[in-house]
């Protein structure tokens, strides 16, 4: 269904860089009805205004306006930028680079405007992509996020190789993220556990203002305590639609459930709205916190599972090391209390190749 949307965007799109005003709004009416049928009424008003501001041109520039195809400055920080004139629409002659930013493009992924997502990259076809989608769609096929490349033909160079390894507790997280579906998810476990490997597992993490809450599912590392703003956002959104979802990630440590129950999918432990905001150490407000309907704990790696994660990252980097040099980086980092993190940094020390001792 998301690919209708997509395609009457794209076509609304081309037919006014075009000229084609009347094919344009008649696309633009169409898919204000397909966000009306689906509840998604801020969505729909932003097609109408567009359609407005296409309906009366020619004429002088609005001093704030929709920022291309129904998408207002007001969902912008700050005053509206100054209105300009549409620029042709130029396709680079190969490889991607960054887009023209006085093109009012949106992405050909998630379907938003520039204004909102920031700088987009244009390939040779005429598609566009944002940050977050160049990092959900390097995330899906096993990549690593790479910055914006300069205007120009893209060089050629060996692509980074990020080899993604779930460790043992990772992977019990997941499946009962999966099993459970839970509206509100808490990922708890210590540095180095691998919170953000796996928040990034699941997409692209968010980090407040929550000013802009785009799709299902919403994704936070909460590394300070969020303010209340920043809550009652968060909270308004869940209840706006009964499919959203949030997987918050804190670092701490799992408290002692109150109950364990048994079932066909193994144990099921309960915890009381106290112990988590202890756990959390006041991060998140009891009024988040009783939102939670599933509690993913995460272990500090142990040196069977840093070493397989050793053995991942030296292959990615066609690196090599004896046996015994490898147990002893696997056991400071077991011992920093740091797990993969220190891993990570000990591995980053040692230059690529084949060493021995």
């Amino acid at each position: 269904m998301a690919s209708e949307i997509r395609e009457l965007l794209a076509a609304a799109q081309e037919a006014e860089v075009h000229g084609d005003t009347p094919r344009a709004v008649r696309l633009l009416h169409q898919a204000a009805s397909w966000y009306r049928e689906r509840e998604l009424g801020p969505r729909a008003e932003q097609m109408l205004r567009h359609i407005d501001r296409l309906e009366r041109r020619p004429g002088p520039p609005e001093p704030a306006g929709d920022d291309g195809f129904g998408f207002g400055d007001e969902l912008l920080d700050g005053p509206a930028p100054p209105a300009r004139r549409r620029t042709e629409l130029t396709i680079p002659e190969r490889g991607p680079a960054l887009a023209d930013p006085a093109l009012d493009a949106w992405c050909s992924f998630c379907c938003r405007p520039r204004g909102e997502v920031g700088p987009l990259v244009a390939g040779p076809a005429g598609a566009f992509i944002c940050r977050g989608c160049i990092a959900a769609a390097s995330a899906i096929a096993g990549g690593e996020g790479a910055p914006l490349p300069p205007v120009g033909p893209a060089p050629a160079q060996r692509p980074a190789v990020r080899v993604l390894v779930e460790l043992p507790s990772q992977r019990r997280a997941r499946e009962r993220l999966e099993g459970r579906a839970p509206r509100v998810a808490l990922v708890l476990g210590p540095e180095g556990a691998g919170k953000s490997a796996f928040l990034q597992s699941l997409g692209a993490p968010l980090r407040p203002p929550f000013e802009r809450i785009e799709g299902d599912t919403l994704l936070v590392e909460v590394a300070a305590p969020l303010a209340a703003d920043d809550e009652a956002r968060l909270l308004g959104w869940l209840e706006e639609h009964p499919r959203r979802r949030a997987v918050l990630a804190v670092r701490g440590a799992a408290p002692k459930p109150v109950l364990v129950l048994q079932g066909e999918r193994g144990e099921e432990p309960v915890y009381d709205t106290d112990s988590l905001r202890g756990a959390v150490s006041g991060l998140l407000s009891a009024a988040l916190l009783a939102k939670v309907e599933a509690v993913l704990a995460l272990e500090a790696p142990d040196e069977a599972a840093l070493a397989g994660l050793a053995k991942a990252l030296l292959a990615a980097r066609e690196t090599t090391l004896p046996e015994e040099a490898l147990a002893q980086l696997v056991q400071l980092a077991a011992r920093s209390g740091r797990g993969a993190h220190e891993l990570a940094a000990l591995l980053g020390r040692i230059p690529k190749g084949r060493w021995s001792r």
